[in-house]
């Protein structure tokens, strides 16, 4: 997938390494998950624009470290898509990609309905690592659980937080995201559901805080 230095030198400025999680190393996966989509995609003959991956990917958590609430959103997507918009707009995107980065952002929100294949992309990139070997999984949820408590100011207990965890990534699995071949198995199930489902599991079993 394509790269472009200059754009991700300035997007760095819009994430802060304070964040355990939503920081720009998060965005370096992404960006790599959603390079083999794209290239899934084209192998398959799959029409997708990479370059909407990959603007939308690379600024989909911008300002996550903000109160976006404080600023007039309604959701930390919202805030992203326009920090996104007023950096792009400023270096030669025309309008009708930028509109199609901004709605594929919009697409990592919990409640978001894809529309596009690359809305697709990029949601199923940024949630990728959800059915990753679980040990990759569960340091996510680490990183996740602290991020929390960092933002809120109080202790989160491990089985409290488990639960909160199922009920959340249930939730992101209400939307299908089916692009290439390899997406379900040879019964037809969502390859990416099963294992995620797999890693809620291991994780609800799992008495231990640490990796």
């Amino acid at each position: 997938m394509m790269r472009d230095e200059y754009m991700e030198n300035l997007a760095f400025t819009l994430y802060s390494d304070d964040l355990p999680y939503h920081n720009f190393g998060h965005i370096r996966t992404v960006i790599r998950k959603g390079n083999e989509i794209v290239e899934r995609c084209k192998k398959e003959h799959v029409a997708i624009q990479e370059d909407i991956v990959y603007y939308a990917l690379l600024y989909h958590d911008a300002g996550y470290n903000e109160n976006h609430v404080a600023k007039g959103y309604s959701s930390k997507e919202a805030y992203s898509a326009d920090l996104a918009v007023e950096q792009l707009s400023g270096n030669g995107i025309v309008k009708e990609k930028l509109e199609r980065i901004k709605a594929a952002i919009l697409c990592t929100h919990v409640d978001a309905h894809c529309a596009t294949n690359e809305d697709k992309a990029v949601r199923a990139a940024d949630l990728s690592e959800l059915a990753a070997d679980y040990r990759i999984f569960k340091k996510n949820t680490l990183d996740l659980k602290k991020e929390l408590e960092q933002q809120t100011g109080s202790t989160i207990s491990w089985n409290s937080w488990k639960r909160m965890a199922v009920e959340k990534v249930e939730e992101f699995l209400r939307e299908e995201l089916h692009l290439t071949s390899d997406y379900y198995d040879e019964k037809g199930d969502s390859v990416f559901h099963k294992s995620t489902r797999n890693n809620l599991r291991i994780m609800l079993e799992d008495d231990s805080e640490t990796l």
